[in-house]
């Protein structure tokens, strides 16, 4: 799988290039509501993990090149198929893109290993981080993010918070309803969010719920109740924006040929599954064009259409 994708429009940070620092589907966590389904390792740590990771120089020159093909990208963003704090080199990357770059890097994480020094101090060194935090207790916690075993929701919000004293910090909540799961978006478990929120201190909470088909059976929380949510943390917690994130942001960028292009939804759809209008925000060309290029991969056993409360999706083809 290649170390990086995009530019690709992110609801969170504009246009962002994306890089994967981990070998494929490897984390800490396999929450409900991820949109790449079941993990293939869930692990506590990299020492667990068996496969290569890139090295610092190989994220470096990756960058560096896709830098020189694109004009507009507004943050370099480590994220991917996992938990990229699993890497054990991740700040010699960041030091390493610095080189190069004043585009600001940001970190997208589940938090779960900030507990440990090596990992928060490699956070620390990211000019923004995307925390997630998803449960103010244990047992919602287990449910809803599905830990390895041994991590504790005390430590990691404990962490999350020294952490957004060193560099800003944008909480972000993702809230889901589900018959098999239960939910973390009913009052009780609001109120226990908020008490974490006010200890973190973070400089904005993103409150979100997924707009893609997650693989389990999980269900986005209704606008309307997202609305009543933000107006009640508003309240219990002046002074911290509150944001419920967008669902769709614009682009620009152009690919020219069509390999060039099929490369692309490649390895857009290796990180998430999207719509067509996801892909064509993405890549910059009108959906009808897209849908050309789609079905040529389908076709080729490539990927594949899934279909979930009437939207039409793609992903890759496993297997």
């Amino acid at each position: 799988m290649a170390i990086v994708y995009g530019p690709v429009p992110s609801r969170r940070l504009g246009m962002s290039l994306g890089i994967d620092p981990i070998p494929r589907l490897v984390c800490t966590f396999d929450c409900v509501y991820c949109q790449l389904g079941r993990k293939r390792y869930k692990v506590h740590g990299p020492e667990e993990v068996a496969e290569p990771f890139p090295t610092p120089d190989e994220i470096a020159d990756a960058v560096k090149a896709t830098l020189a093909e694109h004009s507009h990208i507004d943050y370099i963003t480590f994220s991917g198929s996992g938990e990229p704090t699993l890497n054990p080199r991740l700040g010699e990357a960041v030091e390493k893109i610095r080189r190069f770059t004043q585009i600001p890097i940001a970190l997208i994480t589940n938090s779960s290993l900030l507990t440990r020094p090596e990992v928060f101090a490699a956070a620390a060194s990211f000019d923004l981080v995307v925390p997630s935090l998803d449960a103010g207790d244990q047992p919602t916690f287990v449910r809803i993010n599905r830990p390895a075993y041994g991590f504790e929701i005390d430590a990691i919000a404990d962490a999350i918070g020294r952490l957004a004293r060193r560099v800003p910090v944008r909480l972000e909540v993702m809230l889901v309803q589900s018959e098999r799961y239960g939910s973390n978006a009913d009052d009780a478990a609001v109120s226990r969010l908020i008490e974490r929120v006010r200890a973190i201190e973070p400089c904005e909470v993103d409150l979100n719920s997924p707009v893609r088909p997650p693989e389990e059976p999980v269900d986005p929380v209704p606008a309307e109740q997202l609305n009543r949510i933000q107006a009640r943390m508003e309240a219990a917690l002046p002074g911290i924006p509150i944001v419920v994130v967008p669902q769709r942001t614009s682009s620009r960028s152009k690919l020219a040929r069509a390999d060039e292009i099929e490369a692309e939804i490649i390895r857009i759809l290796a990180v998430r599954p999207c719509t067509t209008v996801d892909l064509s925000d993405s890549l910059g060309i009108n959906p009808a064009e897209v849908g050309k290029y789609l079905a040529r991969l389908a076709e080729a056993g490539r990927i594949e259409r899934r279909t979930r409360d009437g939207k039409s999706y793609y992903a890759i083809k496993e297997g």
